[in-house]
Order: C-alpha cells, then structure tokens, then sequence
C-alpha cells in the first residue's frame, strides 16, 4: 500500500507511541486522523504533525463507546473520503489472579475499559473498509506494563495476537489484511505516572508499522518488540 495516498486513523495518538507513529506517517505523506480522549496529549501531537505536514486533523473523544467511535469513522470518510488504514491500540491490563478476592470485578472493569473499545474500533473500522475498492489495513498494537516475568506471555500479546489472526482470516475476502505489534513493555513510573518508551524504541515500533502496511502480503501475523531498558 502506498501510505502517502492513504488516509489512517490513529488511535491513542496523544501516548508516546501514537504519536511517534503518526509523526512518521506524516513524514510519509500520509493524511492523519488522530484520536485521543486526552484532549491535553491529542493537541500536542497535532502540532508536532503540522509542523510537518497540514494534512492532519485531531478528533477528541471523551468515552471510547460504539456511538462516538462511529460517528468517528462517519466524520473521517466525510472528510477524506476513504479509510486506508487504522492502528488500533490496546492499553489492556494484566488479568488478575483467579484466586484474588476482587478478581471477579477486576476482570469485568478490565475488559469493560481495554478489551471493548479496542474491539469496538476493530468492527467499525471493518464496516467501513469493506466497501472500499481499495485495500485496507489494520494494526493491532499492544501496550502493557512490564510484569516479573517478561518473557511469559502477557493478556495483551495473547489477546491482540489472537484476534489479529482472527480478524484477518475473517476479513480476507474483503480486501482488509490485519497485522500486529506485540509486546511492548512499558516500565511502570512511579506515583502512578505514565511509562515511558525510549525513542529508539518508539522509532522502531513506527517503521514496524509501516513495514506491515506497504507490505501487501503481510497480514494475520505479528511482529514482536521488546523495549530495552
């Protein structure tokens, strides 16, 4: 796919790995939607992207729910008149322990506020690409917190892995290829603050991201990152 004729949705785009990717895709030509519900973060990197190119709009959204993610997409097309490609973020928790006396809450408000809108932008991004003449791309980027084991498998690169399989098997006949970046640790700060990724890092993770969307074969696979500390 040539990016620099291509519309992408970006979403999360105010962390320091959406904006690390959209500044590159802006580089390449690329006209950008960034989407955040940190309105503070969401404008900072609509800056730093215009500075580069002007092809760049930034839609806030407070609640990730189906009805705004919708009308997201519908204010997109309208816009720009196609939607190329997305790069769905997961921000997902760690499951918790099964045994934990809350774990049955934790694990509802878990997949309440990470799972679901990550799925959400899937289908709908999905609904919207289907009916292009054109090929569509989908990258499922996985963000998570560095666990005691960083070798064992964490619920996002399970999660985004598998439905990244998924999603493409089911989207082929659509013209829609579907790849993924797992995982990316993110070293916990502490007072709760935000992890940081060095930007080494983050520039790798951009070119991964435009290595699967140029590459039209690529599709139901994933492409692993491990942050260096």
């Amino acid at each position: 796919m040539h990016i620099g004729q291509s519309v992408a949705i970006i979403t999360d785009a105010g962390n320091p790995i959406g904006k690390a990717v959209a500044l590159h895709f802006a580089s390449l030509g690329a006209t950008l939607a960034l989407v955040d519900n940190n309105e503070i973060e969401l404008k900072k990197t609509l800056q730093s992207c215009q500075k580069i190119s002007e092809s760049s709009v930034a839609f806030y959204i407070k609640y990730y729910d189906e009805p705004s993610i919708s009308t997201l997409f519908q204010q997109v097309r309208e816009r720009f008149g196609a939607i190329n490609i997305l790069l769905n973020t997961w921000t997902g928790a760690e499951i918790p322990h099964l045994l934990s006396p809350t774990s049955i809450s934790d694990f509802n408000n878990t997949m309440q506020k990470s799972a679901a809108s990550f799925f959400i932008f899937g289908k709908i991004a999905a609904e919207f690409m289907q009916h292009q003449p054109h090929q569509s791309v989908i990258v499922n980027l996985a963000l998570s917190h560095e666990n005691h084991q960083p070798h064992t498998p964490t619920t996002s690169k399970t999660v985004v892995s598998g439905l990244t399989q998924n999603w493409a098997n089911e989207l082929a006949d659509f013209n829609i290829r579907v790849g993924g970046i797992v995982p990316i640790n993110l070293q916990d700060k502490p007072n709760e603050q935000q992890g940081i990724v060095n930007v080494p890092m983050q520039d790798e993770i951009a070119r991964n991201v435009e290595y699967i969307v140029r590459n039209d074969s690529f599709s139901g696979r994933m492409i692993e990152s491990e942050m260096g500390v």
